[in-house]
């Protein structure tokens, strides 16, 4: 089997094509989750998947795959199993090799957790694939948050900016959980109404429909990031701001970046994506005979992976030479 990267991640069996988070709309794919940098149209998709993709792209259109059972694409077996990412986020099993696409083996409230896979060949992503990007203990980070909700709700309401598919849901289950009243973006709010469709059980009104005066009252607002903070602030949540209410930001890279500048007066690194020893851990439970890393520090975790794990990696190229095969050459001993 040849692999490669180009446009998306190709697997070539003789004739045969199957392509992972594809560049461009193509039936022979399949798209891992919605986030806007893998969402594409025509390819094979879980439904929540799907009804992001209606939602964001109008008209486009994809092929519904089940979880869990196996299914064809050419002459490709393929399974999808849960990524922990995001709703409707998959990993893709084909053959003896598992592909994570972003995946979060730690578990999260509103979309489940990746599990290990045993698997031969192991393409696995690393966003946070340094040896210095750990992030905090979730639970702990979960804490902090509640912790900071309360002490704003008391007297303002809190804004928090977090990406509108995945990490906004997140915050809302969260606030949920708390008791406190939650508002959203419109935005928020329609991939909201996918997660509840779903059953996911998320309680949230709409900004629209809640008086400026309204919002001044104590209660959780969650909008996207880019509307809460920066340049791009939106109007309403600037004067929401001007009066009181207090602003957070949530993202694993808070970890590791300070966005005071931007307004941000705290900062949560809740994460949906594996940090680097989540991504150490996941690998040596799958018990690969060789692993490719793509998306991000891939040349740092490769290195990492064979040099303290013992496991055959390296990043996974453009060049068609890339073949599973060359490993036999590149480590006889494995």
């Amino acid at each position: 089997m040849r692999v490669h990267a180009q446009r998306g991640i190709c697997l070539q069996e003789g004739d045969n094509k199957l392509w992972l988070d594809p560049g461009r709309a193509r039936t022979d794919g399949v798209v891992t989750h919605g986030h806007s940098d893998h969402l594409v149209s025509k390819a094979h998709m879980t439904q929540p998947t799907l009804e992001v993709l209606k939602l964001r792209h109008g008209r486009s259109h994809g092929q519904v795959a089940p979880m869990g059972e196996q299914f064809r694409i050419n002459d490709f077996e393929v399974t999808l199993h849960p990524a922990g990412h995001c709703l409707g986020s998959v990993m893709v099993e084909v053959n003896d090799l598992l592909y994570t696409g972003d995946f979060n083996p730690t578990g999260s409230v509103t979309a489940g957790k990746a599990e290990p896979r045993d698997c031969d060949i192991l393409i696995m992503e690393s966003t946070y694939g340094r040896p210095d990007r750990n992030l905090p203990p979730r639970q702990e980070v979960i804490q902090d948050l509640w912790a900071w909700f309360e002490a704003v709700l008391h007297s303002h309401p809190a804004i928090v900016g977090a990406y509108s598919l995945g990490k906004a849901q997140e915050v809302v289950a969260l606030a949920n959980a708390l008791g406190a009243p939650v508002a959203v973006a419109e935005s928020v709010a329609r991939i909201c109404d996918i997660y509840v469709r779903h059953g996911v059980p998320l309680e949230y009104q709409h900004l629209g429909d809640i008086s400026e005066k309204e919002l001044q009252d104590p209660r959780v607002i969650v909008v996207p990031n880019s509307k809460a903070m920066g340049k791009k602030i939106s109007p309403l949540i600037k004067r929401i701001r001007d009066k009181g209410a207090r602003t957070a930001f949530v993202s694993g890279w808070c970890s590791f970046y300070s966005y005071a500048s931007q307004g941000v007066e705290a900062q949560f690194p809740l994460s949906d994506h594996a940090d680097f020893q989540a991504l150490i851990d996941f690998a040596e439970a799958c018990h690969p005979q060789r692993i490719f890393t793509v998306h991000g520090a891939t040349k740092e975790l490769a290195r990492e992976l064979e040099s303290a794990h013992g496991i055959p990696s390296q990043p996974l190229g453009s060049s068609p030479q890339a073949l599973l095969e060359s490993f036999t050459t590149l480590h006889p001993s494995s």
